[in-house]
């Protein structure tokens, strides 16, 4: 499915640059489906919805930190963010919830998914993140912190939807992540080195939950404005 990001990393260079540029990791991810894109589901059970407070035996909380450390922990050539085609949206899935990928560009792809029966799909239409490094100022290794670098996807997030076969899907639910920390693979996605700790992060944002679907190829379709960026 084609998902639209935009990215500012604020990122140190990692060959050897001096402690003391930037490195400090911050990245917005705003994700669009525009175009037409498929996925071929087979379902036999019905799913909770975003509306309930903790759908699957998880809090949108704790949902949106593990969609970032799942897009953050895979390396470069399997990372399903940086997949074009769909062929890697499988890449470190759970079997009650898929998420869905955005993109670290602002390229529209288009990517084919094939979901295993009974499966739900989660994805962030506008969300963004922040994650210091052991290298970044004492002050700025707090949550309090971190969570002032996200404040402003709340208000600043408009004219969302999320459709499925053209069809709106049930309403958005906004998050603010737990804390959560990542430890990055080798070739990961900023080019830093392996086992490079990412702590604490934090995560605001606008999810979905889309409950598992009939049988056939389906259409989800994601729009949102966020400052400057629009999908």
């Amino acid at each position: 499915m084609p998902l639209a990001t935009g990215v500012a990393t604020g990122l140190g260079s990692t060959d050897g640059a001096s402690k003391s540029e930037r490195t400090r990791l911050m990245a917005r991810i705003c994700c669009a489906l525009a175009a037409v894109a498929s996925l071929v589901v087979v379902s036999v059970a019905s799913a909770q919805t975003p509306q309930q407070p903790r759908p699957y035996a998880q809090s949108y909380p704790e949902w949106a930190a593990g969609w970032w450390t799942w897009a953050l922990s895979q390396p470069v050539d399997t990372n399903p963010v940086l997949d074009t085609t769909g062929e890697q949206c499988a890449v470190g899935q759970d079997d009650r919830v898929w998420f869905l990928a955005g993109t670290f560009s602002s390229d529209r792809v288009t990517r084919d998914c094939t979901v295993p029966a009974g499966t739900a799909l989660l994805f962030p239409v506008i969300n963004e993140f922040y994650c210091a490094l052991s290298s970044d100022p004492e002050e700025q290794q707090t949550e309090e912190y971190a969570r002032s670098q996200v404040a402003d996807v709340r208000e600043g997030a408009s004219d969302l939807s999320v459709t499925v076969d053209g069809r709106p899907a049930p309403r958005l639910t906004y998050e603010e992540s737990e804390v959560f920390a990542v430890v990055l693979p080798a070739d990961n996605v900023f080019g830093l080195p392996e086992g490079t700790l990412l702590d604490p992060c934090v995560d605001a944002g606008y999810y979905a939950l889309v409950r598992p679907l009939s049988v056939g190829e389906h259409t989800i379709g994601i729009e949102g404005t966020f400052g400057d960026f629009s999908v």
